[in-house]
């Protein structure tokens, strides 16, 4: 990708980042990128994050959890599994809702990561108040397997 900066997730990310098998983040690749659509500050191609802004490496962003489902989703249904589901759930959601935010905001993949990347943050938060030992990830425990944009801090919100 031109002008870009491409990175693997460092040692500390991929401890902090439970969400998917460890295998499976290891071979993912942050990607800073000078411009993604309005109001994303992320986006999931197959094991690619692109993000407008890597400048933490602390395995403390909700944005990159997030979008780490979104690359476990990409592996387990396949480039043409996850398109299907993802295009398809929006048309749909889209022609019963009629607003582009609110059939975002549906689409069940988006949904799955929105949800796991909360409880990712919620047992980060809970960890660093109690002092107690990581409890099992979510990519240790049984899942539903249910191109995503993303706006800044809180987890996803829009894509276009």
């Amino acid at each position: 990708m031109i002008g870009s900066r491409t990175r693997a997730l460092e040692q500390r990310e991929l401890d902090a980042y439970d969400v998917l098998d460890p295998a499976l983040a290891a071979r993912v690749r942050i990607v800073r990128v000078p411009l993604l659509p309005p109001r994303a500050a992320g986006m999931t191609l197959g094991r690619y994050v692109l993000v407008l802004d890597d400048d933490d490496h602390l395995g403390e962003r909700t944005l990159l959890a997030h979008e780490l489902v979104h690359v476990r989703q990409w592996h387990d249904l396949g480039r043409v599994g996850f398109l299907r589901a993802y295009l398809g759930d929006y048309a749909r959601h889209l022609r019963r809702l009629r607003r582009h935010h609110d059939a975002y905001r549906a689409i069940s993949l988006e949904v799955e990561a929105r949800d796991e990347a909360r409880r990712w943050s919620d047992r980060r938060r809970s960890r660093h108040e109690t002092g107690a030992p990581p409890t099992p990830s979510v990519a240790e425990s049984s899942r539903p397997t249910a191109a995503s944009s993303h706006d800044g801090a809180n987890p996803p919100d829009d894509v276009v």
